[in-house]
């Protein structure tokens, strides 16, 4: 067992922010280092968390720096090369969702931590969530039966396209935010999708210069005859109680999860709201709701399990498996919108 292990951060970015919090308050991880393009706001985070080092290149940083852990928060479609630069450099990597935005990516990042032996998990931090802990127990426990049929909805507000992500055109509402809920209903279900079917919008992002679809609803087929709804816009007006909306319910033949995490129980209506970021809801309670000066959420349990794996040489909860499905079917519904026709899927990986 490792004493501490030393953590380089790869993104400095808001999501890489964070992550960097959850590290900062382990006991058992020491951020030793942190690389992002700018160098300001890498400054910015490490005089924050008192990262002794940073650096403009990823790759200088896990040539000079020994490290245990690459942690990247890079934005969606940039992971495969820093993956598979720090499995090379030896080194465990947790990775920022989604692994990829292509199966050529996707499994280029898993046949290199194959390769490499070392732990490799993607922060599907949804799982760190009471609220579907408890539902994939009560279905492992038969409470719910056999899922017939389910709705999965998460949304953003439309700030989150147009001013938090400057690269929004080369993602998308299926990439960004619905490849949580895919991940935590296959996850629950406890089985493969085999077909997919898809549509889009494209209206309110695209007339403010920004090619990317305002809405995606995907109709996903399980091999056990399950069929799910997935429903995802990021397009929500600023007047919205949330940045963001999440909602599953998955009925089964015994009984039915419903799952709100839209509201939890605390808004705060004020007559106007500062900047783009702020609603009533005050949703951070799941995702990193601080206790003086601590973080306390899913991203913490996400990244302290992670730690935990690394210094007791452990495997991830979070599997390889678990990595490549949830963008198996991703990539299906994005290949759906392109051909507008039903996608078979196969598990060959």
């Amino acid at each position: 067992m490792q004493d501490k292990v030393k953590v380089g951060m790869i993104g400095a970015g808001g999501w890489g922010e964070n992550v960097l919090s959850a590290y900062d308050q382990n006991p058992f991880a020491e951020l030793t280092a942190i690389a992002d393009l700018n160098q300001e706001r890498a400054e910015e985070m490490a005089r924050r968390f008192h990262i002794p080092k940073v650096y403009t290149d990823y790759r200088e940083m896990i040539r000079k720096e020994k490290l245990d852990i690459a942690s990247i928060a890079t934005p969606d479609f940039l992971h495969r090369q820093a993956a598979c630069d720090c499995f090379e450099a030896g080194l465990n990597v947790f990775l920022e969702k989604p692994v990829a935005t292509n199966m050529e990516d996707c499994e280029a990042i898993v046949d290199a931590a194959r390769r490499s032996e070392k732990k490799f998990m993607t922060d599907y931090f949804m799982r760190f969530i009471p609220q579907f802990r408890d539902a994939k127990a009560a279905m492992e426990q038969g409470e719910l039966g056999t899922i017939v049929q389910g709705y999965a909805r998460i949304d953003d507000a439309v700030s989150v396209p147009t001013k938090m992500l400057k690269w929004s055109k080369d993602s998308s509402p299926i990439f960004f935010i619905m490849i949580h809920n895919i991940d935590v209903v296959r996850w629950i279900i406890g089985h493969e999708a085999v077909e997919v079917y898809a549509k889009q919008q494209k209206m309110k992002l695209a007339s403010m210069g920004i090619d990317t679809p305002d809405s995606v609803q995907a109709f996903v087929t399980f091999d056990n005859g399950s069929t799910v709804l997935f429903d995802s816009n990021w397009i929500l007006p600023r007047s919205y109680d949330g940045l963001n909306d999440q909602f599953v319910r998955l009925v089964g033949t015994e009984g039915t999860a419903y799952i709100n995490l839209t509201y939890q129980g605390l808004q705060i209506y004020k007559p106007e709201f500062e900047g783009d970021f702020e609603h009533a809801n005050r949703s951070t309670v799941y995702v990193n709701p601080m206790f003086h000066g601590r973080t306390a959420g899913c991203v913490q349990r996400s990244a302290e399990h992670f730690v935990d794996c690394v210094r007791n040489d452990l495997e991830p909860v979070i599997t390889l498996e678990d990595a490549v499905e949830p963008t198996r079917i991703a990539c299906a519904v994005k290949e759906s919108l392109e051909t507008g026709a039903p996608v078979k899927l196969r598990h060959d990986s």
